[in-house]
């Protein structure tokens, strides 16, 4: 099931996508099953590629909510701001005061994140064309090596330099990629740092709702 999924996303690809050379699969219809099994490779690869890019689309689901997890947050740290100023608490009115910059940090970065997560995206998509363009080769070789019908139009050096393209592409997109992600790590830094300063100012938020909230004060963001 899962290769027959592949394929007609493959065809699907094939029809609208940008390689410029493919192999029509009919040319290897009379290849033997043993023979075609030395696809299975590539064709695993573009699988592959097509998995990593539905866990980055999960990602960026799961991102929003934590966007929206954290406005809730700053916006219960405020109501605690004030609560504490009627009541004339100075001390847990600064920790809470402190707690809104908090959370309003921990936004930029998630929202960073995102953005990031986005350009990750579009970097997953040039990964799939070099997989893509890789069992396209992978064919074109099976076709040649077989010497079926067609093959003999088919030109060997148009499907590697095909490849080629495509790992140039995927290559600049990644490198780009790099550099967005460590200005990320810096924004990530300046919200763990301040929340670890609130951490000991709040003596660890014990008995303060919004400083026992486990996705402000877990590891799993770290």
């Amino acid at each position: 099931m899962r290769s027959i999924v592949l394929l007609l996303w493959v065809g699907a690809g094939a029809a609208c996508g940008p390689l410029r050379y493919s192999i029509d699969r009919d040319m290897l219809r009379d290849i033997t099953i043993e023979n075609k099994l030395l696809l299975f490779d590539a064709e695993n690869d573009v699988s592959i590629a097509v998995d990593e890019k539905e866990s980055i689309q999960r990602e960026i689901q799961a991102i929003k909510q934590d966007i929206q997890d954290a406005n809730a947050e700053r916006r219960e740290a405020r109501s605690d701001a004030t609560r504490w100023a009627t009541k004339g608490d100075a001390a847990k009115e600064q920790v809470a005061t402190a707690a809104i910059d908090v959370y309003g940090l921990k936004t930029d970065y998630l929202e960073d994140q995102l953005g990031y997560l986005r350009a990750k995206l579009r970097a997953q998509d040039e990964l799939i064309l070099v997989a893509w363009a890789k069992y396209e080769l992978a064919k074109a070789k099976l076709a040649k090596a077989n010497n079926v019908r067609g093959s003999e139009d088919v030109e060997m050096a148009d499907f590697e330099a095909q490849v080629d393209q495509a790992v140039e592409r995927a290559k600049a997109r990644f490198e780009a990629l790099a550099a967005t992600a460590q200005e990320v790590e810096t924004v990530k830094k300046v919200w763990l740092d301040k929340r670890n300063e609130l951490a000991k100012e709040s003596g660890g938020g014990i008995g303060s709702l919004w400083a026992e909230d486990g996705s402000f004060w877990g590891s799993d963001t770290e």
